[in-house]
């Protein structure tokens, strides 16, 4: 089986957290390659970025995973660029397997509102879309995985 190129969504939120462990414990398989996208709003936060999430990655990372390798994607919009559309153009570009994102909760109202970046992903993006919901024993179940990574494990490709 040839490996896959998974991409996950993060903002450092524990909805996107979750969607990060979700992606771990039920979709990376051996040799798969995680690739963690951020978005930023300026140029200049870009280094900033990439080391925030490269040490959000390997507090949260699966021990039971370190075959799997990691990547991280800094996206920065343009002033009038939405996310959505953004992570749209980007899954276009790279051709990922599928792209995970995290559930913020908000009511099919609100989503419609305010605009959901989930339900724009769902609706456009060129890839499996899967988004995962965080439940309290999600939560539980990540902080008692954290704290068994070595810390100096080679997980980046």
């Amino acid at each position: 089986m040839s490996s896959r190129n998974i991409f996950v969504a993060v903002d450092e939120s524990s909805h996107s957290v979750g969607a990060y462990n979700f992606a771990l414990d039920n979709i990376a398989k051996k040799d798969d390659i995680v690739t963690v996208i951020v978005v930023v709003s300026s140029e200049s936060e870009r280094e900033m970025a990439v080391e925030r999430t490269t040490t959000l990655i390997r507090a949260i990372a699966d021990p039971d995973h370190l075959d799997v390798k990691y990547k991280v994607q800094v996206l920065v919009p343009t002033a009038l660029q939405k996310i959505g559309p953004l992570l749209c153009d980007l899954v276009e570009e790279k051709k990922p397997d599928m792209l995970v994102l995290g559930s913020a909760g908000k009511s099919h109202l609100e989503g419609f509102l305010v605009g959901s970046v989930s339900n724009h992903c769902i609706a456009h993006a060129n890839c499996a879309v899967i988004v995962a919901r965080v439940t309290p024993a999600d939560e539980l179940k990540a902080q008692k995985k954290a704290s068994r990574i070595p810390q100096n494990h080679p997980m980046y490709v």
